[in-house]
């Protein structure tokens, strides 16, 4: 059932300007990232038929672009701290979109050496990293006073879930039929539209820069480190993200096991963000009113579920099946995860705390990629499904501290 009364703020001018600029901020990024977007289907058959690399090799590529991400709570506190050009969030995410399109164009004239690869990739998933900071500052400054984190998440991703699918499809044909420079020239274009929404939507009131407000940042940010709950929020999001990856054993399986086309991965990807699309619409409308512990519990469950049907990986239609399904799953166990972290950031540094909170995700991410590589190559794809099963049902143990981290939570 939909809570009207709880969408109501949705309605307000300012609101659903900012509402807008999420929608395209989060679906240019859906094509933008590396991990999943247009680029990634055709950048891993180039890491593994052009440089040869290995399931675990892949892995630690991936893990070290990622290192971008892991900084994102320098990006939040140089923002809280030091506006630029008078605003906090807003010319931050003018330059680093510019510098995304920069490094997505360098890419397209660059040759395909590894070490060339992993430094722009690292770069362009950098900037990537810093907009997203900037643009969930800005949910978190306008969402959480108006009770609105979990309807804006909604909407963020599920525009990025509608760019994804768009991605897969695309990025699947791509690898069949195009080359790696035309990908890069391609997503370029979605950086721009990031400096576009930011310049057309955002009117982010000018500020000086105040000592008054500078002090403020910093005793909240003190306040936080000794904040009990919210070190118990960065215990749950690092084991809940430590799980070892299905993502590159997965690709590799479908390839060398199954014989699965380009093609038809990037279509399996694409009803995997179907589903996804899904699962954030039915978070948005109706599960965001749903208590955090229990939303917690029931997220929990599904993550394991979603997990463990890939034992049934053998097929086409298990494969079409399993996909759509993990993929509305997943997408509402992350949604979950993503409103107790907005919901767990003090007054004053949002922008720090919550990428924090998001760094702590990136890097046990990148820990479960390096880990999933490795257990697929020497056990298989069942083992290291049964193992990442096991290591998110650990997440059980941890949701009972946590009935304090978020008001009315019960």
């Amino acid at each position: 059932m939909i809570d009207r009364q709880a969408l109501l703020p949705l309605r307000h001018e300012g609101v659903r300007r900012l509402s807008l600029f999420f929608a395209f901020a989060y679906f240019a990024q859906g094509f933008t990232d590396l991990s999943s977007g247009l680029a990634n289907l055709p950048l891993q058959h180039l890491l593994k038929e052009h440089l040869g690399l290995s399931a675990a090799e892949a892995g630690f590529f991936w893990a070290v672009v990622g290192c971008g991400w892991t900084l994102k709570p320098l990006y939040g506190f140089v923002s809280d701290l030091l506006p630029l050009g008078g605003y906090h969030r807003k010319s931050y995410l003018i330059i680093m979109a510019t510098l995304g399109f920069v490094g997505w164009l360098a890419l397209f004239v660059s040759p395909f050496q590894y070490s060339v690869l992993l430094t722009l990739c690292t770069l362009c998933a950098a900037t990537l990293a810093f907009c997203d900071v900037m643009t969930d500052a800005l949910m978190v400054d306008t969402g959480r006073p108006l009770g609105l984190t979990g309807s804006f998440q909604a909407l963020q991703w599920a525009a990025m879930s509608l760019a994804l699918v768009l991605a897969q499809f695309g990025g699947g044909y791509l690898s069949a039929y195009a080359s790696s420079q035309t990908v890069f020239l391609t997503v370029s274009v979605f950086p721009l539209l990031t400096l576009l929404a930011t310049v057309g939507l955002v009117q982010e009131p000018r500020v000086r820069i105040n000592q008054d407000r500078q002090r403020d940042t910093v005793v909240a940010l003190q306040a936080a480190t000794r904040s009990r709950p919210l070190w118990l929020v960065i215990s749950f999001l690092a084991l809940w993200n430590f799980s070892p990856s299905l993502g590159t054993p997965l690709l590799y399986y479908q390839t060398d096991v199954l014989g699965f086309s380009k093609v038809f991965i990037g279509t399996l990807g694409a009803l995997g963000n179907i589903g996804g699309m899904l699962g954030a619409l039915w978070f948005f409308v109706s599960l965001h009113a749903v208590p955090l512990s229990r939303l917690l519990y029931i997220s929990i469950a599904l993550g394991v579920v979603s997990t463990l049907c890939f034992v049934g990986l053998v097929g086409v239609k298990s494969a079409i099946v399993l996909f759509f399904v993990s993929g509305l799953l997943t997408q509402i166990t992350h949604l979950a995860v993503l409103d107790l972290a907005a919901r767990s950031c003090p007054p004053r540094a949002e922008g720090t705390i919550f990428a924090l909170l998001m760094s702590t995700l990136n890097i046990s991410k990148s820990g479960g990629n390096i880990l999933g590589g490795w257990v697929y190559d020497h056990t298989g794809l069942v083992p290291l499904i049964l193992t990442s099963a096991a290591f998110t049902a650990l997440c059980w143990c941890l949701v009972p501290l946590l009935h304090d981290t978020r008001p009315g939570s019960h």
